[in-house]
């Protein structure tokens, strides 16, 4: 029987293995491209959690400038949407989420379930902190 060495914890496991038993880390050689998959629900319909690595984040802080703001104070004055506030709120969402995900497989995650966000001013309002967070999670598909 042969072995191999998880790319993780570097336990000693068997070559036919999926998993390791010790870290629950997949032992299939997975590229840097391979999709994170992210959902706010705490299960994952198809798949069965192996391990969860503890809680991860992404959070960025954004503020408009002297221009934006007068964008948008002239906008806030016909009512509706503040367009210039809204690309940018979209752009924190975005980077956001990278860094969350990021930070997940940096611990070496596959999935990452009960994902939210969540935004707050600072600095009197001039400020918005963008976060998101979540569980990173191992994954494996079920057997039926």
């Amino acid at each position: 029987m042969s072995t191999k060495n998880c790319q993780k914890c570097k336990t000693v496991v068997n070559d036919n293995a999926e998993y390791c038993p010790n870290c629950g880390a997949p032992l299939k050689v997975t590229s840097t491209e391979d999709p994170l998959m992210v959902v706010t629900t705490s299960t994952i319909p198809g798949y069965e959690i192996v391990k969860a690595l503890g809680i991860v984040h992404g959070m960025t802080v954004r503020t408009r400038g002297v221009g934006g703001k007068i964008m948008a104070g002239i906008e806030g004055m016909f009512g509706g949407e503040v367009t210039a506030y809204s690309s940018e709120a979209e752009k924190a969402r975005k980077e956001s989420m990278q860094r969350l995900m990021d930070n997940a497989k940096s611990v070496g995650a596959d999935a990452i379930v009960r994902t939210d966000f969540e935004t707050s001013d600072i600095l009197n309002g001039t400020a918005t902190i963008f976060s998101a967070y979540g569980t990173a999670v191992i994954i494996k598909p079920v057997k039926k």
